[in-house]
């Protein structure tokens, strides 16, 4: 049985690939990243791609005899948003075809290769112990000024999650600090330590995001922000945010005393 794998940036794909070879599935791994040769363990055979070249990808899926097919990390926004020129035709034409937001130009390029008959499967079906829970995630509670701010940033994404941008905010003493844009979250975490070196960041899932592809990720790098920010609470939506590396994520929010929370519906 085998199966495709694009892989973006980041622990995921790497962890997704480790997975599909502990299942004993033939793999295909088409990597969009600086370092493909860190698949190259997992992979019956590894495709590199310096750009999203959709048209080349699709024929190596098919001749690969793949009908499924994962999604997983990150492309940076500067190739999307700045770089067109590097797309192959068929990326160019999906790009016109978009709202000029990622995830919209995700969903795009999920059409385009459902379109060929191939399915995308959701990448969290693999991982489903990275899925956060709900309620006290950490060793350390919230206190009830974080879950103050937690419940008044819930307010407020509520607001912004139908939009384009707002995954993320930044909320201290009941005032909105930082809102995330383009800019991802880490960074908007370091923008908020820059103006009130405390606070709480709520992410949770945007109304255009698909479970299939795209759910909101924090990992140890989310945490390293915070510390350096000074902020001490991270609260995610439950059941629909993925947690990178637990083990390690959990053991070094017990070290900065910062609480995870997760949110319920």
């Amino acid at each position: 049985m085998s199966i495709a794998l694009i892989a973006g940036r980041g622990i995921l794909p790497v962890e997704i690939a480790k997975r599909l070879q502990d299942t004993q599935k033939y793999t295909l791994i088409i990597a969009l990243r600086d370092d493909p040769d860190t698949l190259k363990p997992y992979a019956s055979k590894l495709v590199r791609m310096k750009a999203p070249n959709i048209g080349k990808g699709l024929k190596e899926i098919k001749a690969f005899g793949s009908d499924e097919v994962i999604m997983a990390g990150s492309i940076p926004k500067n190739i999307i948003y700045c770089l067109p020129l590097l797309f192959d035709r068929t990326a160019r034409s999906i790009l016109r075809k978009s709202l000029r937001d990622d995830h919209s130009l995700l969903g795009a390029v999920v059409d385009a290769i459902e379109d060929e008959g191939i399915k995308v499967i959701p990448y969290w079906q693999i991982l489903p112990e990275f899925i956060a829970s709900k309620g006290q995630l950490s060793s350390r509670p919230p206190t009830q000024q974080e879950l103050n701010d937690t419940a008044y940033a819930q307010e407020i994404l509520r607001v912004t999650l139908p939009c384009s941008f707002g995954q993320a905010v930044c909320v201290a003493d009941g005032a909105v600090v930082a809102i995330e844009a383009m800019e991802g979250t880490d960074r908007m975490i370091m923008r908020s330590g820059e103006l009130s070196g405390h606070g709480v960041i709520v992410k949770m899932m945007k109304t255009t995001q698909d479970m299939r592809y795209d759910l909101p990720t924090v990992g140890t790098n989310t945490l390293e922000a915070m510390k350096k920010a000074g902020l001490t609470c991270l609260a995610v939506e439950a059941g629909k945010t993925l947690v990178l590396e637990p083990e390690k994520f959990f053991a070094l929010a017990e070290k900065y005393n910062i609480a995870v929370w997760g949110i319920g519906q």
